[in-house]
């Protein structure tokens, strides 16, 4: 480890040392309950490892830390410099398993084979880069714009992609939309070696049913296994931020979720996230909630419309009930079922911002002006 790495361990195996005797269990039997290995334990305490972190929140759980406590003894974990752990963790958990006259012999070769498949997919993730992203426009803020308008932010938004290195797009509609989308993305951009078609394809979403629905429906487009980004077209950014977002995936193989500080009016009008832990502009999400009808206490971020995902999202939304207050599948639901599972990177996007939906409040003052009219 280098030195603030090995500065964080021991600030970490203080703490925990410290709470463990406060809770009065041994070494031994916090190592039962947390299903690790008492060395390893031993190793956090005398600051020679650092746990990831699903492992100190397994760990915080066991010594009943809330609140204050939790943070400050979260705190204290390095966000990690590469997507995955030590192996050195990984061969003691494992070889903990395989060791164990408590694990039938069937168990253990059900056990292998399984981890063999993991590797192999770990390893054929490691050498795919995100060449893919879905552009959803089948929502009620694009189906209120003139086609035209449709089309012109469907381009933004593959021109974006395209120059952060994206090859193809996939433009999720609604099935009134498809046809005069198609015509306006082709008038637009019919200009000789700049045809839409050689960069995207338009998939119909036959009833609008949420941001996640949206993806499902894109799935069956997508090759499996791959990473994908996900562009909303109706918040422009600058390139950077993109950018930015895919050298993360690129360093951690996670899910990357853009972000921005709060405002006054992102109250019910934004999803929100809370964090275990920032480093500059780089956070690592603790839980996500889609528009909420008051702020949440613990809540210090909002979602902005830029996302790189791992295919894993696909099995979480299946998994994912129904919104209850919009009736949908909400993709932030979804990755707040995942936060919970690995690790969900956030990256804290501080550039400017440019929204072209109408608010709900300016529909509302266009159907009066046309009723009145």
């Amino acid at each position: 480890m280098e030195r603030r790495q090995l500065e964080s361990a021991s600030a970490f195996g203080r703490l925990l040392q410290s709470y463990r005797k406060r809770a009065r269990i041994t070494q031994a039997q916090l190592a039962g309950k947390a299903a690790l290995s008492s060395v390893l334990i031993s190793y956090y305490e005398r600051g020679r490892r650092s746990p990831r972190l699903g492992t100190a929140n397994r760990l915080a759980d066991i010594l009943h830390l809330e609140g204050e406590e939790r943070e400050t003894f979260l705190a204290t974990l390095e966000l990690p410099v590469e997507g995955v752990p030590e192996a050195t963790t990984l061969m003691d958990e494992l070889s903990r398993v395989f060791s164990s006259a408590k694990v039938s012999p069937e168990l253990k070769t059900i056990l292998a084979v399984e981890v063999q498949r993991v590797l192999e997919t770990w390893k054929a993730m490691q050498r795919k880069k995100v060449r893919w992203a879905v552009i959803p426009v089948a929502g009620w803020q694009a189906r209120v714009l003139a086609p035209k308008a449709t089309a012109q932010v469907v381009l933004r938004a593959i021109a974006e992609a395209h120059r952060a290195g994206i090859e193809r797009s996939l433009i999720v509609v609604a099935p009134s939309q498809k046809e005069p989308l198609a015509q306006h993305l082709t008038a637009l951009a019919s200009s000789p070696g700049h045809r839409w078609e050689r960069q995207g394809r338009l998939v119909v979403q036959g009833e609008q049913s949420g941001l996640g629905h949206a993806l499902l429906a894109a799935r069956g487009y997508l090759p499996e296994h791959e990473p994908f980004a996900l562009i909303l077209p109706d918040e422009g950014v600058e390139d950077a931020c993109l950018d930015a977002m895919l050298h993360l995936y690129d360093t951690h193989k996670c899910c990357v979720i853009a972000v921005r500080e709060l405002q006054p009016w992102d109250e019910q009008s934004a999803g929100l996230v809370s964090i275990h832990a920032r480093q500059g502009n780089i956070c690592i999400i603790k839980a996500l909630v889609e528009k909420p009808e008051c702020r949440l206490p613990e809540a210090s971020l909002a979602i902005l419309g830029r996302y790189v995902l791992t295919p894993e999202i696909f099995k979480v939304l299946e998994m994912t009930s129904t919104n209850p207050r919009s009736g949908h599948t909400e993709l932030t639901d979804a990755l707040d079922l995942l936060a919970r599972r690995q690790t969900l990177y956030g990256y804290i996007y501080a550039g400017r911002v440019c929204s072209i939906a109408p608010s709900r409040r300016q529909l509302m003052d266009r159907l009066e002006a046309f009723l009145r009219a």
